[in-house]
C-alpha cells in the first residue's frame, strides 16, 4: 500500500476512534445523570463542547467513502450496506428488544424496569422507532440509500434541502436526521471531487475560520448555550470537523495514537456494544457515592466492552455474524472481523 493511502486511512481511523470515545463519554454522562448522584458539572460542560461535532463527524467520514463504494455499482453498493449496516441493526435490535421486554432493561441498566406488556406492535418497533442507541445505524442506512441518487442529483442540493428541513421540523428525531444528512452529503460531495477536501483545508483563511468557530463552540458551552442537533449548530460543527481533520492529518500516524486508530478500525463494534456495559458501570460506580467514580467506571466499562468484543471476534470468528452478514466467497477470502467499521468501503490494509 502506498504511503499516501496508509496516511489517509490512519487519519480517518483516528477521527473515527475519537468520535467513538466521545460517544461513550456522552452516554456515560447521560447514564450518570439518571442516577441519584447526577453527572459532574465539569463533565457536562466538556460534553456540551463536543456535542455539535461528535455525530456530524461520524457521518461526514462515512460520506467521504461513498463515491468509491458507488463506483463498484449499485448492486454491490446496496449489498454491502445491507450486510454491514442493516444486518447488525436488525440483530442488535432483537437483542435490545429482548433486554427491554424480557428483562425490563430500559435506557440501559440505570433506566429502570418496565412493566409494559409486549404486543405485536412492539416487535415491529425497529421498523419505525429504533431502540436505544441503534438509531444511528437506522439513520446511517437510510443515508446510504439516499446516496444512490447522488450520481444524478448533486449531494449539495440534498444537503441544502436537509438543512432547511432541520431548521423547520419540530420533532427532535427528525431534526437530528436531517442535520446529520447535511454532513453525510457534504462528505459524499467531497468523495466525488478527489482532492477537494485537501485543497479546501490548505487555504489558510478556511483553517482560521474553522478555528474561530471551534472556539465559539467552547464559549457557547461555557455560558450554557446548547448547540446540539439544530440548524444553528451546522457552522459550528463544520468548523470543528475542519479543525479535527487538519489535526488528524498532521498527527494521525503518531505511535501514541495507535490505540485510537484501533478503536477507529472497529468503530461499529465499539459503538454497538458499549451501551449496556456503560450503563452497568455507572450503576456500579454510583455505589461508591462519588459522581466522578460513577462516570469513570461507566466510561471504562463501555470502552472496555468494545475491547473485549474485538478480541473475541478474532478468536471466535462465528461471532462475526453479530456485526455483518457473511460475504459470498468468490475465490477470495472474506474479510475478517478486524475490518469492520461504520463507514463501509474503507480500503483494508
Amino acid at each position: 500500500m502506498a504511503a499516501v493511502e496508509k496516511s489517509r486511512i490512519e487519519w480517518m481511523d483516528v477521527l473515527r476512534g475519537t468520535s467513538i470515545i466521545l460517544v461513550v463519554f456522552n452516554h456515560a454522562i447521560l447514564f450518570a445523570s439518571s442516577s441519584p448522584l447526577g453527572a459532574p458539572e465539569v463533565a457536562w460542560v466538556l460534553n456540551t463542547i463536543f456535542s455539535p461535532v461528535r455525530m456530524p463527524l461520524m457521518v461526514f467520514l462515512s460520506g467521504l467513502l461513498v463515491g468509491g463504494s458507488l463506483a463498484r455499482g449499485p448492486r454491490a453498493y446496496v449489498t454491502g450496506k445491507v450486510r454491514r449496516v442493516l444486518w447488525p441493526y436488525i440483530v442488535w435490535s432483537i437483542i435490545a428488544l429482548a433486554l427491554l421486554y424480557g428483562f425490563g432493561i430500559r435506557e440501559g441498566i440505570v433506566g429502570g424496569v418496565t412493566d409494559h406488556t409486549v404486543t405485536a406492535w412492539d416487535l415491529l418497533l425497529p421498523l419505525y422507532d429504533p431502540v436505544e442507541h441503534l438509531w444511528f445505524l437506522y439513520d446511517l442506512f437510510l443515508f446510504y440509500m439516499i446516496a444512490l441518487v447522488t450520481p444524478r442529483v448533486p449531494p449539495l442540493w440534498i444537503a441544502a434541502g436537509a438543512l432547511v428541513a432541520a431548521a423547520l421540523v419540530p420533532d427532535f428525531g427528525m431534526r437530528r436526521f436531517f442535520l446529520l444528512l447535511v454532513f453525510f452529503m457534504i462528505g459524499v460531495w467531497f468523495s466525488q471531487h478527489v482532492g477537494a477536501l485537501e485543497r479546501t483545508l490548505a487555504r489558510r483563511w478556511v483553517v482560521w475560520a474553522c478555528a474561530a468557530l471551534a472556539l465559539a463552540t467552547v464559549a457557547a458551552a461555557a455560558v450554557g448555550v446548547g448547540l446540539r442537533y439544530t440548524a444553528l449548530s451546522a457552522p459550528f460543527a463544520a468548523g470543528g470537523i475542519g479543525i479535527a481533520i487538519v489535526i488528524a492529518r498532521r498527527f494521525g500516524s503518531a505511535r501514541m495514537l495507535r490505540p485510537l486508530r484501533a478503536v477507529g478500525r472497529d468503530s461499529l463494534v465499539y459503538y454497538i456494544v458499549h451501551w449496556w456495559p456503560a450503563s452497568a458501570g455507572v450503576a456500579l460506580g454510583a455505589l461508591t457515592g462519588n459522581a466522578w467514580i460513577a462516570l469513570a467506571v461507566g466510561f471504562v466499562f463501555g470502552l472496555g466492552a468494545g475491547v473485549v468484543m474485538v478480541h473475541l471476534l478474532r478468536i471466535l470468528p462465528a461471532l462475526d455474524l453479530l456485526f455483518a452478514w457473511p460475504a459470498r466467497r468468490s475465490g477470495t477470502v472474506a474479510q475478517s472481523s478486524g475490518t469492520f467499521s461504520i463507514s463501509d468501503g474503507r480500503p483494508t490494509p
